[in-house]
Parts: C-alpha cells; sequence; structure tokens
C-alpha cells in the first residue's frame, strides 16, 4: 500500500486541480456596454412582470413611480453587483471553513549495509480536528454570510432612499416651475400697468424699476428651476445604473406627492416596532455579533490540541502505528482568546449604538414629520384664504370697484402663498424620507419593497459568468 501512495498523490495534485481562468477586461468595452443600457433589454421586461405589483401590460410603461423605478435599480445599479460578489466570496468561504486538513506522506529511501543495499521509509499522518473547530467554522462563515446577506438589503434602501430623494425633488422642482411661470405672468402684468402709468405721468421711474427687478428675479429662478429638473432627471438614471437618455420616454409620478400620509395613517407605535423589528442594519450587526461569539468559541476549542494518526513503513523496522499532537505546554491559545473576546465585545457595543441610534433617529424623524405637516396645513389653509381674496377681488375688478393693479397684487400674494405651500410640501417630504430612513421601511406600514435578487439578473444577457 505505501509503495503506491507517491503515485496516489500525484495523480490526485494532477487531475484534482482548479484551472485558473482568464477574464480580461476593457474599459471602452465597458463604457460601450453601460451606454446600450435601457429599457429594451428583454430580460428587464420579465423581471419587471414578475416583480412589480401592479400597472399596465404595456412595456415598456409610460410611466414610472418609486416602486417601478426601485425595480430598475435592482436589475441595474452596479452598487448590487459589487455586494452579490461579496455574497458568493462569503459562500464560497463556508465551503473552506468546511474543508477537512488534509493527510501528509513523506517517504525517503538509503543505503542499509546489514539488510541489503537498499532501504526505504514511508510516513503517511492524517489529522484530526478536536473539539469541533470545523463546525465552528462552518457557522462563523454561515454567519458571516448571513451578515453579507443584509448589506445586500441595506445597499437596495440605500438605493431606494436615493431614488425617492431625487423623484420628489425633481417632482417638486417641476411645481415649482409652474408656479413661477404663473407668478412671472402676473409680474410681467404688473410691471406693464407701471410702464403705462409712468406714461402718462401716473408713478414715477423706481417704481417701475423695482416691478422690473422682481420679474427678473422671478425669471433667474425659472431658470434655476429648468436646470434643476434636467438634473434630477439625470440623477435619477444615475443611481438605477442607465444612461441619462434611457428614460427620456418616461414619465415621472409619485401617488401621494400633494397628499404626504397623515400622522395618523403612519400608526406611530406601528412605525416604532417596524423600525426596531426591521432595521437591516440592527439584522446585519446581529448577525456580525452572533459570527463574533462563534469566533470566541473557536479560539476557544483551539486550546484542545489535534490529534494525527501516524501509521508509517519501514523496509528495516516494518510496520508502525501511533497517534501524533501538539503539546499544549507554552502556548494555550490565551492571546487569541482574548483578541476574540475583545472582538465580540466591540460587536455588542456597535449592535446596542445602532439601536439606540435608531431609537433616536426615530423620535427625531416623527416629530420633525409631525412639524412639518402641521406647517403644510397652515400653508394650504393661507392659500385657501387667499384664494377667496383673490376670487373677491375679481368680482369686485368686475363690478369696477377696483382697479387691474389692486387684482395683481392680490394674484401675487396667492404666487406667494403658493410658493410657501411648496416650501413646505419640500420640507413634509424630506421629513418623510428621514423618517423612513430611520425605520429603514417605506411608509405608512404596510406598504413593501422589492427583495433584491442574490445573484445577477443581467448575467445571461451580459455573459456573466455563470
Amino acid at each position: 500500500m505505501f509503495k503506491f501512495l507517491p503515485i496516489i498523490v500525484i495523480s490526485t495534485l494532477i487531475f484534482g486541480c482548479v484551472r485558473y481562468v482568464p477574464r480580461p477586461i476593457d474599459p471602452p468595452l465597458l463604457e460601450q456596454s453601460y451606454r446600450a443600457r435601457g429599457l429594451a433589454d428583454p430580460n428587464l421586461e420579465q423581471f419587471f412582470k414578475t416583480n412589480f405589483k401592479g400597472g399596465s401590460e404595456a412595456w415598456p410603461p409610460r410611466s414610472m413611480d418609486l416602486e417601478a423605478l426601485t425595480l430598475l435599480a435592482l436589475y441595474f445599479s452596479p452598487d448590487l453587483d459589487e455586494v452579490r460578489t461579496r455574497i458568493a466570496a462569503s459562500e464560497a468561504a463556508i465551503v473552506t471553513a468546511g474543508t477537512k486538513p488534509n493527510p501528509s506522506v513523506l517517504t525517503g529511501a538509503g543505503y542499509n549495509s546489514e539488510r541489503g543495499p537498499f532501504a526505504f521509509r514511508s510516513d503517511l499522518e492524517i489529522p484530526f480536528e478536536t473539539a469541533g473547530k470545523r463546525q465552528y467554522r462552518v457557522l462563523r462563515a454561515e454567519q458571516l454570510s448571513q451578515a453579507s446577506r443584509f448589506s445586500l438589503s441595506e445597499t437596495a434602501w440605500r438605493l431606494r432612499s436615493r431614488l425617492r430623494t431625487a423623484l420628489v425633488d425633481h417632482l417638486l422642482s417641476g411645481r415649482e416651475l409652474e408656479q413661477r411661470g404663473a407668478e412671472a405672468q402676473v409680474r410681467r402684468e404688473i410691471v406693464a400697468i407701471y410702464e403705462r402709468r409712468l406714461e402718462v405721468g401716473e408713478t414715477s421711474t423706481p417704481f417701475v424699476t423695482a416691478a422690473r427687478t422682481d420679474l427678473s428675479r422671478v425669471q433667474l429662478e425659472i431658470e434655476q428651476l429648468q436646470g434643476r429638473i434636467a438634473e434630477t432627471r439625470a440623477a435619477i438614471a444615475g443611481v438605477i445604473g442607465l444612461p441619462g437618455t434611457a428614460l427620456d420616454t418616461v414619465q415621472f409620478v409619485l401617488s401621494n406627492l400633494e397628499q404626504p400620509a397623515a400622522e395618523q395613517a403612519l400608526n406611530i407605535q406601528s412605525v416604532q416596532k417596524t423600525g426596531l423589528l426591521n432595521r437591516i442594519d440592527i439584522r446585519r450587526l446581529f448577525a456580525e455579533y452572533k459570527a463574533a461569539d462563534t469566533d470566541l468559541r473557536l479560539e476557544i476549542a483551539r486550546q484542545h490540541p489535534n490529534v494525527a494518526l501516524a501509521p508509517s513503513y519501514s523496509s528495516v523496522e516494518g510496520y508502525l502505528l501511533g497517534p501524533a499532537l501538539v503539546l499544549p505546554v507554552f502556548d494555550r491559545n490565551r492571546g487569541p482568546i482574548a483578541e476574540a473576546d475583545a472582538r465580540r465585545e466591540t460587536a455588542a457595543a456597535r449592535l446596542s449604538g445602532a439601536q439606540a441610534g435608531a431609537i433616536a433617529e426615530m423620535e427625531r424623524g416623527l416629530a420633525d414629520y409631525r412639524s412639518a405637516l402641521r406647517e403644510l396645513n397652515q400653508a394650504q389653509a393661507t392659500l385657501d384664504l387667499v384664494y377667496q381674496r383673490e376670487q373677491t377681488a375679481e368680482r369686485q375688478f368686475k363690478a369696477g370697484e377696483v382697479d387691474r393693479l389692486a387684482l395683481a397684487s392680490v394674484r401675487l400674494e396667492a404666487a406667494a402663498a403658493d410658493r410657501d405651500r411648496l416650501g413646505a410640501l419640500r420640507r413634509t417630504h424630506t421629513t418623510l424620507g428621514a423618517l423612513e430612513d430611520a425605520v429603514q421601511h417605506p411608509l405608512p406600514p404596510g406598504t413593501t419593497m422589492p427583495e433584491p435578487p442574490s445573484t445577477n439578473p443581467r448575467e445571461k444577457k451580459e455573459g456573466a459568468p455563470q
């Protein structure tokens, strides 16, 4: 048996090895592939219709809300691709952790004058791990793999959060552009009135200059808002992982843009419970704590030496069989145990700090959202009152009781009130987004978010390795 050990070992090394597969990266080709992305992707339609709850059967859709845009990000985002590679690495680490140690063989030959001209010896050592070390390694690798999966969900949530911010900014900028356009029309009318009065000597030049300056400021804001609308549209495409032109034909919508969720609809206790139970970062940190605890158990198990069975054969001495082990005399693994214990304490402190921070974020987010809702309600009430005044002024103007400048001044007050309402609406959506980030869950409770796929859904199309 021992005579054939070298042949067995060499054959195993030759035929059991994994071969290197080159995968060169061509940056210009990557850029070309990125710019070719779009809604015409054949795999995207199937992915979208499988995961999207609602909507028309037409493809590509003419309009997309936050859920639809989030699905596009789950399909295209390079940030998720990076996390998926880490998940694959963590799954490979599970295989590594479960690997059993290889046996070792030692052979030699020499000269023996007493029993013949030649002598040889062959020693085999078969190691056996004790104290459940391999099981602890596998458990730790599985827990770290679970933590990496939570990282995938964290990254998906951050993508949704960035999409929501850009989408709200884009839509509200469009509303503000409409408001500034209406305000500019009123200010043009005021400028024309002052110019006619200046011609007949009923007013002075400073009044005309002031009116023209106010109009110029509004026109500047219009230019800025037009640029912001284009910028936010490009930002939405960038978060998704698409070139800026890929969504040019798509209209963006948000169902609750004008009417954010009321405080009663949020169900405050449900929001707090949702945050404590579903915060993805807390679940990830808890998985990392369990991995740190398993690592400590592994280091404690390493106090116990492994045992090896060491049979040997010698042409001079014949067959020998005996155990082999490392005597734990000078090193009892005290240092690694202390390090693992400190890492577990660090993981526990990190988890505790994250929980405390999450509670503080939720409480602050709820307070800010309540304040923003009150501000929005007050702004809406003020706008309603100004609209009533505007209707009264229009009746008075038709009856000849007030002149055109008085009517335009009331309309200008309505435009200013609408500007304040849009500012309050923007702040309300900003605080609602911050509250969603605090609980890491869509609001109101009961709203769901699509699960990010753990494997790349574009692999078949783009020829990535399977």
